[in-house]
């Protein structure tokens, strides 16, 4: 919320306290690359910057201002900028940690129950078969568990790419406030919530996902599956398919009354990591944050046969009632 001179901060066991947001989730060298000689490169952080903060920037405060008549070019610049702020996150860098050692323990285990003297194994994947051995699969994982290695980065980054060529597709609907309560964001600004009772898989191809990101204090953004064209498109081929895909898809505004504004905030202070930022103090914050994150957690289903992972979806939106 970049308007703000200074925000009503929450922490997981902290009480409210006022920071300016130049002051607020700063971490030094965050992106920054250790070089050999133990200096710092700082050319990620300046290339996020130019390639997705700058082109992204202004087309949220067009969005927050009412002007919802989007380019194409705009879609891309607002969706490649949520996927990084979704990735971005130190809990996207906790998640994926968390993933990538449940595979190593669980690959590492199972070599060495089936045989102790196996040191590689066999991993199928789109490009095919290949060998990786257990070293090679413990070196990634530290690297990964770096800050500043580049397979944090290249990781979470490839993963935002990808992320945004689907949201650019999606349906966009932006909220206003009519009454007094304002938006509130925390430090895992996008979220996702699902409206079925399916509680494994939080993937984006799920029909029932809802994107959420708070825009500004005055403004909510949420994507959702536009289920008439991906049926138009599964029926549809050629030219007809191609201006299908053409279309500019219609930016959707609604009205949000305090009532909802509460509950858009509870689900996302439900989901926060350890902070939360307001602009004003709120009466349930601390309540909130005193319970666990139900950010979704990874469960390891592997058998003997197999290795399965999966995601699991910890939040019922029917808890924070108001939203339809």
């Amino acid at each position: 919320m970049p308007s703000e001179r200074h925000l009503v901060c929450y922490g997981r066991g902290r009480g409210p306290f006022r920071k300016s947001p130049e002051d607020l989730a700063c971490q030094r060298n965050y992106y920054a690359l250790k070089k050999e000689d133990g200096t710092w490169d700082d050319s990620i952080e300046t290339l996020i910057a130019s390639t997705v903060e700058d082109p992204g920037l202004p087309v949220i405060q067009m969005l927050t201002s009412g002007k919802t008549r989007l380019t194409w070019q705009d879609r891309d610049r607002v969706s490649l900028f949520i996927a990084f702020q979704e990735m971005r996150t130190p809990s996207a860098r906790e998640r994926a940690r968390t993933f990538s050692r449940i595979l190593k323990d669980r690959v590492s285990h199972d070599i060495r129950a089936a045989d102790p003297h196996q040191n590689s194994v066999e991993i199928v994947g789109k490009s095919g078969t290949g060998t990786v051995t257990l070293d090679e699969m413990i070196k990634v994982h530290e690297e990964i568990c770096d800050d500043h290695s580049m397979e944090i980065h290249r990781s979470l980054w490839g993963v935002a790419t990808k992320l945004s060529e689907c949201y650019r597709y999606m349906k966009f609907t932006v909220y206003y406030p009519t009454g007094n309560e304002e938006f509130i964001t925390t430090d895992t600004p996008v979220i996702r919530v699902f409206r079925g009772t399916e509680q494994l898989g939080t993937g984006i191809n799920r029909s029932d996902v809802e994107i959420r990101f708070p825009l500004s204090r005055k403004a909510f953004l949420t994507l959702t599956h536009d289920l008439k064209l991906a049926d138009a498109l599964g029926r549809a081929s050629g030219a007809e398919r191609s201006r299908l895909l053409q279309a500019l898809p219609e930016i959707r505004t609604r009205h949000a009354s305090n009532s909802e504004v509460t509950a858009f905030n509870r689900a996302h202070a439900r989901h926060a990591h350890r902070w939360l930022f307001a602009s004003k103090e709120t009466n349930w914050a601390q309540g909130v944050l005193s319970e666990a994150s139900v950010a979704p957690g990874i469960v390891d289903l592997s058998s003997q046969d197999f290795f399965h992972f999966q995601s699991r979806v910890n939040y019922d939106p029917k808890i924070d009632s108001g939203v339809k």
